[in-house]
């Protein structure tokens, strides 16, 4: 396939990437709505974002299975519809022990998307694209982490309620299953030894050689994904009660009297844009050599701008925050080319279920750990989630400790000593 034909498949999987983090961040969306609606606390609001996280990473590690057996086009479509199903029943209003339930499912459909569309995306490239590849993945994603808000706000902004917002998300779903059913022959994993992917000129493109697969590696990585992952679910879920976001230098555009909130998600909507800009840097600067190095720098760079959302107010709150999401959003297109550096082609998408088992799953209890502390502390979440990206960046340091031994011996055995 030439580069052009590949960039439009990266852009229709990567549009499934912006709809899985719609329905993702559906629920920070309207989490204000929920308390008020359900008469509830931060905690059970932190406990419902986990039931829908914990299945979105444990169901990751099955899909891979489902994956590798069935394909990644129909597990994608099943995920679509099985979504906008959720979001119509969701939209109905249940019970809040019913609503446990409804996200809880909506978990295990959303949990197909990452193993099924990063392993076709992966699969797809050379190491020398992947970076860049894995960058307009997640500026797709970034977006829709800011769609989620941005919608919601103009929903509410005309009146309609967080139940009509979702109902929305519904009819989206049920259009993005058209679609990609219609274009999904587009989609087919072609054998290794047939991958050729031409270009427009003639220029010689350096190969680089990577292991076929360094377990040791991966379980560093997926360590420090769980970590990271505590992280984004504990500041995401809670974003919209940043103090920062009701400032007033937004009066004059904002109706900002209690009863209508749209400030804070056009607001969020704004922040998390930088997001994009970040995983779009991300691909660029990413170099399959250095990997490691800047994946440990970005998750450390995490620490000063949580610091800074915790530490200041007003406007410099809001720059820190501006500046967290760009740094934090670099991580996914490294990380997701490290994953893909460390495992064998035939695993790869059990692989990547086992990541977001980690980073979904486990980094979920980011989620209950922060509103607990609101709850029950007089603690500022933004300190504790800085100490664990710090920790987070440690397990970083062994991974470039560990390659770099790894490349030295590899060369003593392509040059042996005469």
């Amino acid at each position: 396939m030439t580069k052009r034909q590949l960039f439009w498949i990266i852009c229709l999987i990567s549009c499934l990437h912006t709809l899985v983090h719609v329905f993702e961040l559906a629920l920070p969306a309207v989490q204000d709505d929920l308390k008020i609606h359900y008469h509830t606390s931060d905690t059970v609001i932190g406990s419902l974002s986990s039931a829908f996280r914990w299945p979105w990473g444990l169901g990751a590690l099955l899909v891979g299975f489902l994956v590798d057996k069935f394909g990644a086009p129909p597990m994608l479509i099943i995920y679509l519809v099985g979504c906008a199903l959720l979001c119509f029943i969701i939209s109905c209003g249940p019970g809040l022990d019913s609503l446990f339930g409804m996200f809880f499912v909506l978990g295990l459909f959303a949990s197909i998307y990452h193993p099924a569309g990063l392993t076709l995306i992966s699969l797809k490239t050379t190491p020398e694209q992947r970076p860049m590849a894995l960058g307009i993945h997640g500026v797709f994603g970034s977006a829709g982490i800011a769609l989620a808000p941005l919608v919601f706000a103009l929903l509410q902004t005309n009146g309609m309620q967080w139940q009509g917002f979702f109902f929305v998300l519904g009819i989206i779903g049920v259009l993005g299953g058209v679609i990609f059913f219609a274009l999904r022959r587009h989609l087919a994993i072609v054998p290794e030894n047939e991958i050729s992917i031409t270009t427009d000129t003639n220029e010689n493109s350096i190969s680089t050689d990577e292991p076929d697969r360094d377990w040791h590696s991966f379980a560093i990585l997926i360590t420090l994904a769980a970590i990271q992952g505590m992280v984004y679910s504990g500041v995401i879920t809670f974003f919209k009660d940043e103090s920062f976001l009701k400032i007033s230098l937004f009066s004059n555009w904002f109706d900002t009297s209690a009863e209508v909130k749209s400030q804070r998600s056009f607001l969020m909507a704004g922040i998390m844009l930088f997001g994009c800009l970040g995983q779009f840097v991300a691909g660029k600067i990413g170099n399959p050599q250095r990997l490691e190095q800047q994946l440990t720098i970005i998750t450390l760079m995490n620490a000063p701008f949580l610091a800074g959302m915790a530490f200041f107010a007003g406007e410099w709150a809001l720059l820190s925050a501006a500046i967290f999401a760009f740094v934090h959003f670099m991580f996914q297109p490294i990380y997701n080319s490290l994953v893909a550096k460390y495992t064998p082609r035939e695993h790869r998408s059990v692989c990547y279920g086992l990541n977001f088992v980690m980073g979904f799953g486990v980094g979920s209890l980011g989620a209950v750990l922060a509103g607990w502390i609101k709850d029950t502390t007089n603690l500022n979440t933004n300190h504790v989630f800085a100490g664990l990206s710090i920790a987070a960046s440690l397990f970083g340091v062994m991974l470039i400790i560990l390659n770099r031994k790894t490349k030295i011996k590899a060369e003593c055995q392509t040059h042996p000593k005469m």
